[in-house]
Order: structure tokens, then sequence, then C-alpha cells
């Protein structure tokens, strides 16, 4: 090879020593960078002709841990919602793994009928993967849960069992390792989990609250039913399940009840007081209910330290305690 032609090869090797130097220079945790991008999480866990939850929407475990409880937890929404979930996203997202346990999280919506939100939705599909379309027309009390809840054997059919199955609304904060170990060593067989009201009254009257439940195989056709002596022919009605009422139908259940670690939102500001189902927040929370407006959702996400993750930089300063009201 003649001098002039090594000349081009030996620059282009200077030129990748280069570039690689400087690389290793300013990325010294040698390219974590390109494995937080295309790590685990980047493309769905399972697949079942489309259906599915994408892993970027569970909560891992923590590492190197055997999974030992698996959950679906549903979030009732609407599809105009769309500013809801993006700040459900953002929330749940930030929250600390839960142990031993995978949760998916996902969006339940009825049949989209309007163009715009079925163009945005779609939209959402496919960056999120974390939506649910399920055969109803969209409502509240009218069976929307009970079609969750029934279309979930068939939706997962091809995904790894979960034990657990859950409903939520998208006014309610689950912490979901909370969630996870309350439910850990509980019945896997007729189990309800969730917040039983009226409280501390006669268990033959209480119903599980809407503001979040969780069944298990074998009671996922419980959805959503008033309390009737038969209970498997009714879908209408609050979103809601009476103990008594599965008793009186031949269906013994064993109900779990998370009261005062579930309960609706309080704080000195507001004209109501405490009770047994609206409190201020305590460290054990499982879920907080009727965050309504934005400084509801702020001040929850702050108390359980959401916004720990916020490191100091040039690029900005926000005081986080100016302003801040104790809840």
């Amino acid at each position: 090879m003649s001098r002039m032609s090594s000349r081009p090869l030996c620059l282009a090797l200077l030129s990748v020593i280069l570039v690689t130097v400087i690389y290793l220079v300013v990325f010294p945790d040698d390219g974590s960078k390109l494995t937080d991008v295309f790590g685990p999480g980047s493309s769905s866990s399972w697949d079942s002709n489309g259906a599915g939850v994408s892993a970027k929407n569970q909560l891992p475990q923590a590492a190197d841990e055997p999974v030992d409880l698996r959950m679906l937890m549903g979030i009732m929404t609407i599809p105009s919602a769309y500013e809801r979930r993006a700040l459900l996203r953002l929330a749940y997202s930030l929250q600390p793994r839960p142990v031993r346990a995978v949760v998916d999280v996902c969006f339940v919506l009825c049949t989209i009928d309007k163009e715009e939100d079925r163009i945005l939705v779609s939209l959402e599909i496919i960056a999120h993967g974390d939506i649910l379309v399920v055969n109803c027309t969209e409502n509240m009390n009218d069976g929307k849960t009970y079609a969750y809840f029934s279309a979930v054997p068939r939706l997962f059919a091809a995904a790894p069992p979960y034990d657990y199955v859950g409903k939520t609304d998208d006014d309610t904060y689950y912490r979901v390792a909370a969630l996870a170990d309350s439910l850990r060593g509980k019945s896997r067989r007729d189990a309800y989990h969730g917040f039983s009201t009226p409280c501390h009254t006669d268990p033959e009257r209480q119903y599980m609250s809407g503001m979040g439940y969780t069944s298990c195989r074998g009671t996922w056709w419980s959805g959503s039913r008033r309390r009737r002596s038969s209970p498997t022919t009714t879908t209408s009605g609050r979103t809601r399940t009476s103990a008594g009422g599965y008793a009186r139908g031949g269906k013994k259940m064993n109900v779990y009840n998370e009261e005062p670690k579930m309960y609706d939102y309080w704080d000195r500001e507001m004209d109501t007081g405490m009770n047994c189902f609206r409190h201020e927040h305590r460290a054990d929370t499982v879920a907080v209910h009727k965050l309504k407006d934005r400084l509801k959702w702020a001040r929850t996400l702050h108390f359980f330290n959401a916004t720990q993750g916020l490191r100091p930089s040039e690029l900005y300063h926000v005081d986080l305690e100016n302003n801040i009201y104790k809840v």
C-alpha cells in the first residue's frame, strides 16, 4: 500500500479515536444513556393479536427478586380526559417499585364515538400502549366496570395470569407498592379488597367503595352490580359490590377492608371535617380518593415524596416548600 493511500485510513482511525475519547469524557458511565433508551421496557411485555399492556407502563419489580404477585389495575376514564391521563402516567411512573410484584396499569374506555377522540386516543395507544377499549357505551353507573372485569379473561388470555385485577377511578391515587404488600398473603380465590362503606357499621350492609377495589380469579365477573339475592345477573347500578349481596347469593367472599389506609382527600382548608373515610394523609396509605383538581394532586404527590427526584441544576430553580400547604 502506498503512503498516499494509507493517509486516508490513518485520518479515519484518528477520527474514530477522537470521537471515542470525547464520548468517554462527556458520558463517563460507559454508555448507560443508550441503555436507558434501548433497555428493558422499550417493547411490549407480551402480545396477543395486538392486545395488551406495554411493558413501559408496567411498574417493574425490584431487580433479582422472584415475582410472587401479578396484578392488573384498570383506571376508569373517558376518551376526552387527556390531561388527567398524562398526570396519572407521570404520577405512577415516579412511584417506588413494588417488591416481588408486577403491576400493570391501564386506562379503560368504552367504545370511542367522536372523530377527534378516535384519532387522538389512537396516538396515545401508539405512544404508551396502556389503553383498553371495551365494548360498552361510555357511562358511570351502567355497566362499564362489569364490561371491564368480564373482558379481562379474554383480553389477557395469552398473558401470564394475573393474581388480582383492580378497578379504580381517575381521581384516585393508588400507591402500588403498598397495595401489593397489602395483597400479599391474602386469599387468591373469591377475595375482595378495598374500602368498605359505610364505615364502622354492620358488615352485612357494607359494600366496596367505587374509589377502588381489587378482586382475584373467580370474582372478575363481579364488576358493577347492585346488592341482590342473585348477584350474577345484574350489570347496572352503582359501581360497588356488597359483601352481604355475595353471601345472600350463595357466594362466600373473603373481604379485606383497607380502612383507614384508603380514604378521601382532606386538608385543613376544606370546609368539611375529618371522619372515618375522609382524613389527613398517612404514611401507610394504600389509596387516596377525590383528587378532583391539580392542587389536590400536587399536595398529595408532594406528601408522598414524588418530587424527591428533583436535583439541583443551573437550568431551573423550583422552591418546592414555598406556598406548599401542609396537609
